[in-house]
């Protein structure tokens, strides 16, 4: 009997206080406190709270035990901005190859208001509820009419699931707070689920318990038992996005369903969960994978003898990646769990993801280059799961290339990345090497140099309090890929307005651009400078940086519970040399500079010295050495930022007229 009721929990389960008891989160109905309330004491900021929020799932026998779902809601209205979320949104997945799609049924809304000290309750008519179709899902969306600050508004519907084998996940954390999150699941005992709760927080309350004879999956069948599971959980904060993070379904707080295997009542077990041995048989076996990737038959004749003829040495391995980069062109799409053939490609000579870095993939392999096949999950994708495999969770594709001991990682989809450099996309920690004649292996993705923007200016200082010159300014990395990608969608004629980041006082007369198509090298940019004046009587007032590394402070969050995930190591200098008017004097410089963040994890170095009588030389230099920060660097990495602009914008150089 213990075999039919095992469930695998990693879960870490603690008590906490509740709190709110102004607000009546224990139940669905709404109350006089609950419109009472005018805030939410833990969260002052919050424009909406939920008060609670229920979720029930199960086979159900009366929707021939489809996975349904009955899902409750109370929502307090705080102010005007909270309005927007009183329009509801619902996703249904749906299977692209079946005409299989998510349910939405019974959807019932009331809003409850405080008139004159008494509680009006209107109902919704729910003939205004809308669907719209896209590519993976559909999606029920229905706006609350005549919503106020201060209202409650409730609502409940059922979700009837066809995919059986895709339990519910629940996401107790969104983007608003919640005081009381709860789940129930109600699996059969012959139904054996990996169960993971993820997201770092405790549970209020977690219960299970047996049912016998709960369940019947037919006439001739016997009833089954089930485990019904709950959990809570209260006082959960908002998930507030900031930039440089990966998907935030790698840091919300839910609850996630795998199912391992399922017993029937002869004994026979069904494994649903593979091992990674079986995830590697079926990669190498796939008719879009593993036997496409064996084709190389199929690319003798992409090459041009001038590069096939070379000895296998890294420049021939350049020359074929950037053959391919510049013949071959991407089609937006990832598609890497679509129908793929390597013959389609080098024919139409464009596809997805999966099919131009496959073909890239076979000419290497036909041309005797040690590469693999990397199955990998873009940043906004999130991370694919390790300890369990579930292949479908990936959704990107690249190839590692192994050249005299030395791993390149590549990727043609964008033709402004140079040779072993993966899009920005890709960047996220790990991914799976494919071993088309052995076992698969964890690689970690971490770009190994810095991503360099380099600042050479040169400013010769008018005594009307204005300044002339040039800047050069050299990008490597990806900041050259980025400003490479916006100049070709923009026009070289925005990159001053749009791109440069340039001071309120930096005017440019001039733009050059060197080396926008030559990816393997730097991008020059040089600006000519005719900056406004900073004259005030007799002084003048000089900010040395005509341009800026960061505009603002990306982050301002009072506390932040996930990774601060750059994606690649950044290096930031800038150096002026400016020319002192004939008749004037250095009166003050700017104060030095040197803050470090902790484990070396990044610097800021700022200097400004006299190096003649009328020469000033200003450098500063800014790292961040890491692609990833834990958030116990957040409070400092704020800081260090906000030093950074104390530095761009209050750094001045006082010049004085002699006497």
């Amino acid at each position: 009997m213990s075999k039919f009721f095992t469930l695998v929990f990693l879960l870490c389960i603690s008590f906490v206080p509740a709190q709110n008891s102004n607000y009546s989160t224990e139940e669905f109905e709404v109350s006089r406190e609950d419109l009472l309330a005018t805030n939410y004491t833990l969260d002052t900021t919050a424009h909406a709270v939920y008060i609670y929020e229920s979720g029930f799932t199960e086979f159900d026998p009366d929707e021939d035990y489809e996975v349904v779902t009955d899902y409750k809601a109370k929502i307090k209205i705080l102010d005007k901005q909270g309005i927007d979320y009183a329009t509801i949104k619902v996703p249904l997945g749906k299977n692209r190859d079946s005409d299989k799609v998510m349910e939405l049924k019974d959807f019932k809304a009331h809003t409850f208001k405080l008139v004159d000290g008494r509680i009006v309750k209107r109902k919704v008519e729910t003939s205004a509820t809308f669907e719209s179709e896209h590519k993976f899902y559909n999606e029920f969306s229905f706006a609350f009419p005549d919503v106020e600050p201060g209202d409650v508004i409730q609502f409940s519907y059922k979700i009837v699931s066809p995919f059986t084998f895709d339990f519910r996940t629940w996401e107790f954390q969104e983007d608003i707070p919640k005081m009381h999150s709860q789940f129930t699941s109600k699996i059969p005992g012959n139904y054996e689920y990996h169960t993971t709760l993820t997201g770092g927080r405790k549970l209020h309350k977690h219960e299970d318990k047996v049912i016998e004879h709960c369940i019947s999956f037919g006439i001739t069948s016997s009833m089954a038992g089930c485990v019904e599971t709950l959990y809570v959980m209260k006082d959960i904060p908002a998930f507030i996005q900031e930039d440089y993070m990966t998907s935030e379904d790698n840091y919300i707080a839910k609850i996630e369903y795998e199912l391992k295997q399922v017993t029937r009542t002869d004994g026979f077990e069904r494994k649903y969960t593979l091992t990674w041995d079986d995830a590697d048989k079926e990669i190498r076996t796939s008719s879009n994978w593993g036997k496409q990737w064996k084709k190389d038959n199929a690319v003798e004749d992409v090459l041009p003898d001038a590069i096939s003829s070379l000895p296998n040495t890294l420049e021939k391995a350049k020359k074929i990646y950037y053959f391919i980069q510049e013949n071959y062109k991407w089609n937006g799409e990832y598609d890497i769990h679509g129908d793929m053939n390597i013959k389609d490609i080098v024919d139409s000579k464009s596809g997805s993801v999966l099919a131009i870095n496959s073909l890239l993939h076979n000419v290497y392999a036909s041309e005797e280059f040690n590469v693999s096949p990397v199955l990998a999950s873009t940043r906004r994708n999130g991370f694919a799961p390790r300890v369990h495999p579930a292949i479908s969770e990936y959704n990107y594709f690249f190839i590692q290339l192994n050249l005299d001991g030395t791993e390149y990682n590549l990727d043609v989809t964008d033709e402004q990345l140079d040779f072993g450099r993966l899009p920005f996309r890709a960047l996220n920690t790990y991914a799976r090497k494919v071993n088309l004649d052995g076992s698969s292996d964890w690689m970690a993705i971490e770009p190994n140099d810095f991503s360099n923007y380099a600042f050479r200016d040169s400013l010769k200082v008018h005594k009307d309090g204005t300044a002339s010159g040039t800047s050069n300014q050299h990008l490597s990395g990806y900041h050259a890929v980025n400003f490479r990608n916006k100049i070709k969608e923009n026009g070289k004629e925005k990159i001053f307005q749009d791109l440069s980041k340039a001071q309120q006082f930096t005017r440019s007369t001039d733009i050059e651009v060197e080396n926008l198509d030559d990816v393997e090298n730097g991008l020059q940019i040089e600006y000519t400078l005719e900056n406004v004046s900073q004259k005030i009587n007799d002084l003048i007032y000089l900010n040395p940086f005509s341009f800026q590394f960061f505009e603002k402070n990306p982050f301002n969050l009072d506390e932040r519970s996930y990774p601060i995930d750059f994606g690649y190591k950044n290096a930031f200098s800038y150096s002026a040399e400016i020319h002192i008017p004939e008749g004037y004097s250095v009166k003050e410089l700017p104060e030095q500079k040197a803050i470090r963040l902790p484990g070396n994890g990044g610097a800021l170095i700022f200097n400004a010295v006299s190096f003649s009588e009328n020469v000033v030389m200003v450098q500063c230099r800014m790292t961040l050495s890491q692609t990833l920060y834990t958030p116990e660097y957040y409070d400092g990495l704020k800081k260090f930022f906000n030093e950074l602009l104390t530095v761009q914008s209050q750094s001045l150089i006082v010049l004085e007229e002699n006497s």
